[in-house]
Parts: C-alpha cells; sequence; structure tokens
C-alpha cells in the first residue's frame, strides 16, 4: 500500500510539473521581443498584413521552443532549444528550402552502389533504413578520419568496405592472431619497389641513408598495421579497410604532436571540463567519465549538426546542450505523459 501511495505521489507531482503553464509574458513585452528578433534578423514585410501573418508564426515557434525548454528544466530533454531567423516560416516553406541537395542524393547514390557491389539486400525498410543509418555513421567516421590524415593527424587513410552497416557488437571478431610470413628475395624487391613509389608519389626525401633507413622502418611498421587491419577487415572483423599516406614514415608520437598543435582536441576537452563545472559533474570512476564524456559528446555532435542545419534555413529553432547532455535516451526521464511530438524536416 506504501508503495501504491508513493507512485501516485510521483504521478501526480510528474503530471502536475508537464502541465505547468507557461509563463505569460505582457503583450508588450513580446511585441518588444518580436521587433528585437526583427532588428536582429533583418526583418521586413511588405504589408501590416504579412507582418501580422509572419508574427502569428513566430508566436508559434516560439511557444513551441519554450514548451521544449520547460521540459529541459524538468530535466525532460537533454538540450535546449532557442527560436532563429526561420521561426516566421511556415511548414511548407521549410520544408521546399530542406528539399534533398545535390550532395544528399550523391550519399544516397553511393549507398545504392554500396549494397549493389556488395550483395546487400534487407528484409523491410526499416531494416534497410537502420542498416543505412549504421553505414552514415561509418563513412563519417572514415570521412573525418581521412580529413585528419589530409591534415597530416593519421599516418593511413581509411575506406568503407561489406561491413560498413553493422554496429561493433555485430563485427565478428574471430579468434586468430594475423601473422604475415617473413618476406623472399622477390616479396622484399616488391616491398622496396612499394616504398620508391611511395617516395615518389608523396615528394618524399631524406638528408642521409641512415634517416631514410630510419623512415623506411617506420613506413614498413605502418604498412604491416594497414595490411593487418585490412587483413581483419576481410574476414569481418573490422567495418573499414585502410590504406597509406604522406604521414606513414612518421612516428606515432610525431603524429599526435601535429594534431595536439592543432588544438581541436584541446579545446573540445576544456569545453567539456567547463560543462562539468557549470552542472557540478562528478564521475566514481575514470571509466565512468569516459562513458559519460562519450555521450556528450554525441549529444554536442547532435546539437552542432542540428545548428549548422539551422544556419542553412533547414530548421526553425537552434539546440544547445544542458545538464542532461551526458544520459541516453534511456535514461533522460520521459515523465508519465505523451511527448509532443513536432514536425521534423529531412534534410
Amino acid at each position: 500500500m506504501k508503495s501504491l501511495v508513493l507512485l501516485l505521489l510521483v504521478a501526480v507531482t510528474v503530471s502536475s510539473v508537464l502541465s505547468k503553464p507557461l509563463p505569460e509574458d505582457s503583450e508588450a513585452e513580446v511585441h518588444k521581443e518580436f521587433e528585437t528578433w526583427k532588428v536582429k534578423y533583418g526583418k521586413s514585410y511588405p504589408s501590416t498584413e504579412e507582418e501580422a501573418k509572419r508574427k502569428e508564426m513566430w508566436l508559434a515557434t516560439r511557444k513551441r521552443v519554450m514548451e521544449h525548454n520547460m521540459r529541459a528544466g524538468n530535466g525532460l530533454e537533454s538540450f535546449t532549444m532557442a527560436v532563429n531567423h526561420f521561426a516566421d516560416l511556415y511548414d511548407e516553406e521549410l520544408c521546399l528550402l530542406s528539399q534533398p541537395r545535390p550532395e544528399e542524393e550523391e550519399v544516397d547514390r553511393e549507398f545504392e552502389m554500396w549494397k549493389t557491389h556488395n550483395g546487400k539486400t534487407y528484409n523491410s525498410t526499416e531494416e534497410e533504413a537502420k542498416r543505412k543509418e549504421i553505414w552514415l555513421a561509418t563513412r563519417a567516421r572514415v570521412m573525418e578520419h581521412n580529413k585528419r590524415a589530409e591534415n597530416g593527424s593519421e599516418s593511413f587513410t581509411m575506406g568503407m568496405n561489406s561491413f560498413s552497416d553493422m554496429t561493433s557488437e555485430e563485427i565478428p571478431r574471430g579468434g586468430l592472431l594475423v601473422v604475415f610470413p617473413s618476406r623472399d628475395g622477390g616479396e622484399e624487391a616488391e616491398v622496396d619497389k612499394e616504398f620508391e613509389t611511395w617516395k615518389v608519389q608523396h615528394g618524399k626525401s631524406y638528408g642521409s641513408t641512415e634517416e631514410e633507413a630510419k623512415r623506411k622502418e617506420i613506413w614498413l611498421a605502418t604498412r604491416a598495421r594497414v595490411m593487418e587491419h585490412n587483413k581483419r577487415a576481410e574476414n569481418g572483423s573490422e567495418s573499414f579497410t585502410m590504406g597509406m599516406n604522406h604521414l606513414s614514415d612518421q612516428t606515432t608520437a610525431e603524429v599526435t604532436g601535429r594534431r595536439l598543435q592543432d588544438g581541436e582536441e584541446t579545446e573540445v576537452h576544456k569545453e567539456f571540463q567547463t560543462w562539468k563545472v557549470k552542472y557540478g559533474k562528478t564521475y566514481p570512476s575514470p571509466e565512468e567519465e569516459a562513458k559519460r564524456k562519450e555521450i556528450w559528446l554525441a549529444t554536442r555532435k547532435m546539437v552542432t549538426e542540428h545548428n549548422k542545419r539551422a544556419e542553412n534555413g533547414l530548421e526553425s529553432y537552434t539546440l544547445a546542450v544542458n545538464h542532461f547532455a551526458d544520459l541516453t535516451t534511456q535514461e533522460v526521464p520521459r515523465g508519465l505523459l505523451p511527448m509532443v511530438s513536432y514536425q521534423h524536416f529531412k534534410m
């Protein structure tokens, strides 16, 4: 009986929080806010009728943002929102703005070609959509890695393979160590030729034979690592393949040093630490902090991508992380009443 009473109390509390009305601003305050918004985004309308119509849309967007942020304040959302310069547009107008772009059509074609190349078929449209999401995530990871490789932050490049639509858990890991046989004279000559070709391709020259010998050893180690990885990829133990690039003759310390000079990792880490302090976040172990930072990074990425779309006119509001940004979707409390569904516009 005591448990039942406690559950009822929780239900009443959550219900009262969710049903709490929005704070009511005076008409003058709302009008002033609208005028400020117009000035900020350089808005002007050809007639008073058009302005009245646009103001109605702006008010509807504003209300949606405020309702979302109230839920965020009560722990029912993992991010906050804000209006932007598309807050006075109708759904139909946003739909027109969000028509598939050439690059999106290119990605769709790329996925279809990848499916054909790897003989991929799926049992349902839902399964295909799920697999495409994983494929897109793998593709994004490969592209980000290769961009770092172009900027000198990685010593090899990556590529997609037949396991790119599988999660890490689904990819079979195998149980045998990959061993490469020692090279005979003919094979050694082939490798030497490959090294010389690589040097010409990347304009490599060294100050002495000793320096070249040292750099070749590093290059050989990178090559072995790439080959081992690609063999695992062929056996289904990796979701992408790798290749050599112009940093393949540099040590990990040299490559890492260049990455740290870039400062991006340091800035993101500093941002995470600032966020922790702001919301009083502490974790019981380094492992737990690493786990929570991964979730925070995923939330941050979602917010960043959304806001980029907003800048390009594909969303009518912007997002920001809040104190629930290190929680999974399942962990964010959803309350006992149905959540409001908003129209989302595909890029």
